[in-house]
């Protein structure tokens, strides 16, 4: 069976981490990442009930759509995301996203907003290095990581004070997801299989997120009308392609952020 371009990414990254632990002291790197203690402030920053709390996203390009923003001007991105954003997320995956960490690190530095690692994470020195690069918050992925691994990645990350963002696209991995206690739950609108995208996945799988974790959907999200057809489930949102491919980001960002229409109850 041909391998997925997921499958091809994981592998990628198994690659690129195991050549980054060799070129530094990975002893070094998580002592330090330990002394330098996160502060839940990105669990803080999108959990606010009153409010919609939108999480933007730094993504020059992706494998779906290919470049999204040819030069990224970070001055004027935060600027806009500053304005409107409670958090930022960070594509640190450099091959297939046009990330890095250093990216991360400018951003968590230059920013006013708590930040989020948005990578493959399937080892704990990834955890350290976003922690050093001064992210708030990480991704872990249900979908590419054993039970086991989940667990060890989640815990790495409180350790570090970080929240950990769990990630998942189905009612099976949404049970594995639970079995953490995370305090963030995140549901892909985009299949990473095969790409698609269909917002109803947020719908399906809200009911079963506890009343203990926030929810935030991600993908698919590109007009006002999505956010308010979305906002009966949750109030936080991750946006990052409509925003990258925005002529004008703030201009974007105002329009995204627009009260929406909460049906109330009746």
């Amino acid at each position: 069976m041909a391998k997925s371009r997921l499958d091809e990414i994981v592998e990628n990254k198994k690659l690129e981490v195991e050549q980054r632990k060799k070129s530094c002291s990975a002893s070094d790197v998580a002592s330090r990442a330990l002394a330098r203690l996160a502060s839940k402030l990105f669990l803080k920053a999108i959990s606010q009930c009153d409010k919609l709390n939108l999480i933007a996203e730094i993504k020059p390009k992706s494998p779906s759509a290919g470049v999204l923003r040819s030069e990224v001007s970070l001055d004027d991105v935060l600027d806009a995301y500053d304005a409107y954003a409670s958090a930022i997320s960070v594509l640190t995956d450099e091959k297939y996203f046009g990330g890095s960490l250093s990216l991360l690190e400018q951003v968590s530095h230059q920013s006013k907003l708590p930040t989020l690692c948005k990578d493959f994470i399937i080892d704990p020195h990834q955890c350290y290095e976003a922690r050093l690069a001064g992210a708030q918050a990480l991704l872990l992925i249900v979908k590419i990581l054993q039970p086991e691994q989940l667990a060890h990645l989640h815990e790495t990350a409180e350790e570090l004070g970080m929240s950990a963002v769990v990630e998942v696209q189905t009612e099976a991995e949404m049970a594995t997801a639970l079995r953490v206690n995370p305090s963030i739950l995140l549901v892909n609108n985009r299949n990473l299989t095969t790409f698609e995208v269909d917002l109803s996945t947020t719908e399906k799988l809200a009911a079963m997120v506890p009343k203990s974790a926030t929810l935030i959907s991600a993908s698919g999200i590109e007009e006002r009308s999505d956010i308010e057809r979305l906002s009966k489930h949750c109030n936080s949102f991750l946006i990052g392609s409509s925003l990258m491919r925005a002529s004008d980001i703030k201009a974007k960002l105002r329009e995204l952020s627009a009260q929406a229409k909460v049906p109330t109850e009746n």
